[in-house]
């Protein structure tokens, strides 16, 4: 299922000494990789449901595939990703995606605040799969450290705090594949698009590089 198109082209740019690839067309069939994943969104489980505090499914809606459907021969993409970034992966056979949407209520102030700043152990791969050209991705420059506390509790940061270093423009079945180690960043809500019935969705791929590994 998860076959990539040929003679993909593959757009790279050099951001700070770290190099972004942009995909765009990337999967043969993506329509039928679309309602494989997200064809029930409202099924896919709640992402950290256990965390507490949380207020995931209370404000928003957090729902994740993660190692609970068949993986398919997704490792194909893995393989093509890690020959592009250098970098491997543990979980080179998993699928993992984001669907999420958020309730209409002063806790999303999305026009003051950026969703979940955050690091990761490497590279990541995005596809989106929402025909949408404006709530990408972001990287930022954290300006004051946020506190430490749960993903759910409180995934909203203030602008404030944040200086936007650079926007990642979504397209549909699109790729974009960054070094997420070294960029903070987060999904980029600047609209009310997905405070409706619309869950925002993507899939996601994972890579470790050398630095997070020794720092585990």
């Amino acid at each position: 299922m998860f076959e990539l198109n040929e003679n993909l082209e593959i757009k790279k740019e050099l951001f700070q000494g770290s190099v972004i690839f942009t995909i765009d067309n990337f999967y043969k069939n993506p329509k039928q990789i679309e309602n494989y994943l997200f064809g029930k969104p409202n099924e896919i489980r709640l992402h950290k449901s256990e965390d507490k505090p949380s207020y995931n499914s209370i404000y928003f809606e957090d729902r994740r595939h993660d190692d609970d459907i068949d993986s398919l021969d997704v490792k194909n993409v893995y393989d093509f990703l890690s020959e592009l970034c250098g970098q491997g992966s543990d979980d080179d056979d998993v699928i993992v995606t984001n669907c999420t949407r958020f309730k209409k209520h002063q806790f999303n102030d999305y026009k003051n605040n950026y969703w979940w700043p955050h690091t990761d152990g490497g590279y990541n791969g995005i596809v989106y799969f929402n025909d949408d050209d404006k709530n990408g991705t972001c990287f930022y420059e954290v300006l004051v450290e946020p506190p430490d506390v749960n993903e759910h509790y409180q995934p909203w940061g203030l602008k404030k705090n944040f200086k936007v270093l650079k926007t990642l423009e979504p397209k549909y079945n699109r790729l974009v594949f960054f070094d997420g180690y070294k960029f903070p960043h987060g999904m980029n809500i600047c609209t009310d698009r997905y405070f409706g019935e619309e869950y925002r969705v993507n899939q996601v791929f994972f890579f470790d590089c050398d630095y997070y590994l020794r720092d585990e």
